[in-house]
């Protein structure tokens, strides 16, 4: 259950953030980035903190949002944004899933 949690929370996360890029790139008053900010941390904070009271450990979650927001980060840029894909970043992307997994076990 702990992990349904942590990934609901990471979708948000990452929604923000892509928002954050889309507002920027088309320059979007501060104060409504500001309020869309603001209100969707809100709403995603109550998943965090009953991810991280029901998980068995602090590592758990804490790495799987780290792979979760790398990921969903990299397939945001990828399909959203159109930004290239490259060697460089198909091993990045390897190297951090693999070390984040590692950390986990």
């Amino acid at each position: 259950m702990w992990w349904i949690l942590q990934l609901i929370g990471i979708v948000g996360v990452v929604c923000i953030h892509t928002f954050n890029r889309w507002a920027g790139l088309h320059t979007i008053n501060l104060m409504i980035k500001w309020g869309v900010n603001a209100g969707a941390q809100i709403c995603i904070a109550p998943f965090f903190i009953l991810s991280y009271q029901l998980a068995p450990s602090f590592f758990q979650p804490w790495f799987l949002g780290t792979v979760l927001i790398f990921f969903l980060g990299f397939l945001v840029s990828l399909f959203f944004f159109g930004e290239v894909l490259t060697i460089t970043k198909i091993a990045g992307a390897a190297f951090a899933i693999i070390s984040a997994v590692l950390l986990i076990i």
